[in-house]
């Protein structure tokens, strides 16, 4: 377990090791990227941030927050359901517009569903778009921004369910058949994992699957109706309380796995040159090399190699061909949108 002592320390330390971060925040508004967001703000000295989240209005208290805890810096709301990969494409265009680096690009979007499969209208299920598909567009689009960071290399934070791999559809990866909550969130951690294996292997960024333990957060609340919260908030949250992660502690951990010197990307030229971290230890990656450049951590900061389901899949090739469709099918969802002729 890495302690917290330590990571507040690495924390505090960002002032002088990144005093002027730029970062996006996807799903910032609330739970764990807020609680990210809102240490990014007290550990850094003049931050640019960019969140996305689905309504502007509700975001304005924790805007005012953010400029009351930290006056230097700049704190940027952008309005988007990104659910629509067509909305993820507009976000990061306007970001392009606005910035040449990106230090860190952090992602929490999605949520719980007890119903089946509800596709967008660019087909893609809402909750595997949410957890994946979006995410890995956003990737796809800021590549060049994350390889352009100037201190060290970008960072990719995924926040999901690093470790928990398991057993994929190899030819149903979209689930457009035998769809269910099982499937879903299997394909969205396997396919994650597999997708930053790959993107690790050729890209100036690194990438970090992280799975965030029991956090208090508003999730069961804004995911399901109120009865079946009510159950969950005033009946099982009590019970489940004490093997939970405080919200602030989960912010730390996150914001320290999201700046640490422990998960740099992978040495493209081969080199093993990688500069001493907080305590001299560089983390193992999902691949079972020292710094390979791809990560799965569990909650306590800790990184481990792949099971055996993602070996299996890794010698298979799965890697390459996960991305291969993710790729495409996320050409094909903005294809779908029809072009809305232009008034004379």
């Amino acid at each position: 377990m890495v302690g917290l002592d330590l990571v507040r320390r690495a924390n505090s330390n960002l002032r002088s090791k990144l005093p002027r971060p730029v970062a996006l925040f996807v799903g910032g508004t609330s739970g764990i990227g807020r609680s990210t967001l809102r240490q990014l703000a007290l550990n850094t000295n003049a931050p640019t941030a960019y969140i996305v989240g689905r309504s502007e209005a509700n975001a304005k208290p924790l805007l005012k927050e953010l400029h009351q805890t930290n006056p230097l810096g700049s704190f940027n709301f952008i309005e988007a359901d990104v659910s629509l990969i067509s909305n993820v494409d507009k976000a990061c265009e306007s970001i392009k517009q606005r910035e040449k680096a990106l230090d860190l690009l952090f992602m929490t979007p999605g949520g719980l569903s007890l119903v089946g499969r509800r596709e967008t209208s660019e087909g893609i299920d809402k909750l595997f778009a949410l957890r994946y598909y979006a995410r890995m567009r956003f990737v796809q689009n800021l590549l060049p921004l994350l390889e352009a960071a100037e201190a060290e290399p970008g960072r990719v934070v995924s926040v999901l369910g690093g470790g928990f791999e398991g057993t994929i559809d190899v030819d149903n990866l979209d689930l457009n058949k035998g769809y269910n909550i099982v499937s879903c969130a299997m394909h969205s951690v396997t396919m994650t994992s597999l997708a930053m294996e790959h993107l690790a292997a050729s890209h100036r960024a690194s990438f970090v699957h992280v799975y965030p333990g029991l956090v208090g957060t508003n999730i069961y609340t804004n995911s399901f109706p109120p009865p079946l919260a009510a159950v969950y908030n005033y009946g099982m949250w009590p019970l489940l309380w004490p093997f939970s992660v405080n919200i602030e502690e989960s912010g730390q951990r996150h914001l320290f796995c999201a700046s640490s010197g422990r998960f740099p990307a992978k040495m493209l030229d081969g080199s093993n040159d990688t500069a001493v971290q907080e305590d001299g230890r560089i983390a193992i990656s999902s691949d079972g090399t020292i710094g390979g450049g791809a990560y799965l951590m569990n909650w306590k900061g800790e990184t481990s190699a792949a099971g055996k389901k993602m070996q299996q899949l890794r010698s298979h090739g799965m890697a390459q061909k996960v991305w291969d469709h993710t790729t495409s099918l996320l050409d094909r969802a903005v294809a779908s949108i029809p072009v809305q002729a232009s008034v004379a």
